[in-house]
């Protein structure tokens, strides 16, 4: 029996298709018609005997098997993508579609004011921002690149620092003109908390008084998903919470935001990194973007040098 071998193409609409929840809106995305997009998902549901996607009124959305083949359909464009770039007379050129995984507030505050610079240099370039909390898997989500401030099996992946930034505390002006501001540590457990729901109910922050470490343990008012929402809820005066440095630097200097206990922050660095795999380390887009972000990160973040 003849063994089937999909079109790179076929599998493009499906890898779209998905991405979009749409079969028109992939269309339009790619500049092919619609019958065109459906068509090529129909043959590969034929070719390999299965049904790949399920259509409902609320768009369409991957069978196990549809999942299964949208993961190894990403890897294989990629690589496509990376072996006509090394085969063309432009091998060096900045082109083709990253994917660059960071969590939503990153992505708002640092990346989003930043992407008109980077396409100005590379207008060649293209880039689909992934933003959630939760920690994109390189190979299973198709990331390229991905900001993050913990990097795992090292093994895996390649990591560059892009900097070193602190986490401090901060209350809206006027939750502070309507509950006080805490002169010491301890006074944190009077007042309203705002924490990220996966650091638990119970949080315990970690502060230096008198050169020692002193941990005060709160219990949250408020939690929220992501560290967006917690960052939104501060400025809208809900409490007191922990935000990076860099990402509440903008709402400081306006006034929307004030940092408290400033004299007892416990010093605690943490590392920012750009991380990709060790397959594409060397794709012309991906070294790019990554040297881009290392620069913007000791420009405008405001992280030290790593």
């Amino acid at each position: 029996m003849k063994q089937f071998l999909p079109d790179p193409s076929d599998l493009r609409w499906l890898v779209r298709s998905l991405d979009l929840r749409s079969f028109s809106a992939a269309a339009r995305e790619l500049n092919v018609a619609v019958s065109v997009v459906a068509r090529g998902v129909d043959r590969l549901e034929a070719g390999y005997g299965v049904t790949l996607l399920r259509r409902s009124t609320h768009g369409l959305s991957a069978t196990p098997e549809g999942s299964d083949l949208a993961q190894e359909a990403r890897v294989l464009l990629a690589q496509l993508e990376d072996i006509s770039a090394s085969l063309s007379k432009q091998r060096n050129r900045v082109a083709g579609t990253l994917r660059l995984a960071s969590s939503q507030e990153i992505c708002e505050e640092l990346v989003l004011p930043r992407l008109a610079q980077l396409q100005a240099r590379h207008p060649a370039l293209r880039i689909e921002l992934v933003a959630e909390d939760r920690v994109a898997d390189l190979v299973t989500d198709g990331i390229d690149v991905a900001l993050r401030t913990t990097v795992g099996n090292s093994e895996l992946v390649v990591a560059r620092e892009l900097g070193k930034f602190e986490r401090r505390l901060y209350a809206s002006p006027q939750y502070l003109h309507q509950h006080g501001e805490p002169a010491d540590p301890h006074e944190l457990q009077q007042h309203q908390t705002v924490t990220h729901t996966a650091q638990g109910l119970a949080v315990t922050w970690a502060f230096r008084k008198a050169g020692k470490r002193v941990d005060v343990t709160i219990r949250s008012h408020l939690a929220a998903n992501t560290s967006a929402l917690v960052h939104h809820a501060l400025v809208a005066g809900a409490g007191i919470g922990m935000l990076s440095r860099p990402l509440a630097a903008a709402d400081v200097a306006s006034g929307r935001l004030v940092e408290i206990l400033a004299p007892f922050a416990s010093g605690t660095a943490y590392t920012m990194f750009a991380v990709s795999l060790p397959s594409r380390r060397n794709a012309a887009r991906v070294k790019a973007v990554i040297d881009f972000l290392q620069e913007v990160a000791h420009q405008r973040w405001a992280l030290t040098s790593a």
